[in-house]
């Protein structure tokens, strides 16, 4: 699973952070051949909405909204909602 605090997840904010990061992994085989780098840009303060919905082909049905009351990252199942969502 790729997802924020998988295996061999960091943040890092400038280039000495990327190459410290780097030096840390060379050897631990988290990335090489049949095991990607992907880089993703990380959203500082940024809310995390859960949508339940359902799509027909042609009707999009929503049937709910919740908002993660932790910071974005933390996995759902780990984490509170509110419904409705307080900051939309």
């Amino acid at each position: 699973s790729f997802v924020l605090g998988g295996r061999g997840m960091e943040i890092v904010y400038d280039t000495a952070s990327l190459r410290d990061y780097f030096d840390r992994i060379a050897d631990q085989a988290i990335i090489g051949a049949g095991r990607p780098l992907l880089v993703d840009r990380f959203l500082d303060d940024a809310i995390e909405l859960d949508v339940d919905a359902l799509f027909d082909g042609e009707q999009l049905y929503i049937g709910g909204v919740m908002e993660h009351l932790e910071e974005a990252g933390i996995h759902s199942g780990d984490s509170s909602c509110t419904l409705p969502p307080v900051s939309l």
